[in-house]
């Protein structure tokens, strides 16, 4: 059997979003745990996948070291990022929702641009694969965390 990876609420509880080791990015009803939808593009198991801070798009990293941007509404990928040269552990949206931070076993930090998919920003002071990133509640600042051992905290203006 599958497992799954990450599980989050949409911004306005309505709705979760799961990602698992199977490929697939799920949506379920909050109310009713019904699958309201089941997103396939990825070819290899998802590692997390998150609502947009509007809830309008779910952004999901993957084994198949990509990143990509699903629209809530239609469940179509809008997005493929594409950079990594390793398997990609999360990916989160900056408060704002313009920005998509990513975490991989290529020892990098990316920071994507949500409404172009372009990589604005490579970080690569870590020794070993990052587990995860995330931006600070004001989007001025990343954290890092990796398989070196260490936390990082990364200055972020756009």
């Amino acid at each position: 059997s599958e497992w799954v990876t990450s599980a989050q609420f949409s911004p306005d509880g309505q709705n979760i979003v799961s990602a698992s080791s199977d490929k697939k990015v799920r949506v379920w009803s909050a109310a009713t745990g019904e699958c309201l939808q089941t997103l396939e593009e990825h070819s290899s198991g998802v590692n997390s996948a998150q609502f947009s801070p509007d809830g309008k798009n779910i952004v999901s990293a993957s084994y198949d070291k990509t990143v990509r941007v699903w629209s809530a509404a239609t469940g179509e990928c809008v997005q493929t990022l594409e950079g990594h040269t390793g398997a990609v552990n999360s990916a989160q949206y900056s408060p704002d929702g313009k920005m998509i931070v990513s975490a991989s076993w290529d020892n990098t930090v990316r920071v994507w641009s949500a409404a172009t998919g372009e990589c604005v920003q490579t970080l690569g002071w870590h020794s070993e694969w990052v587990t995860s990133a995330q931006f600070s509640p004001d989007g001025q600042n990343i954290v890092s965390a990796s398989a070196d051992a260490t936390n990082r905290v990364w200055s972020f203006c756009h």
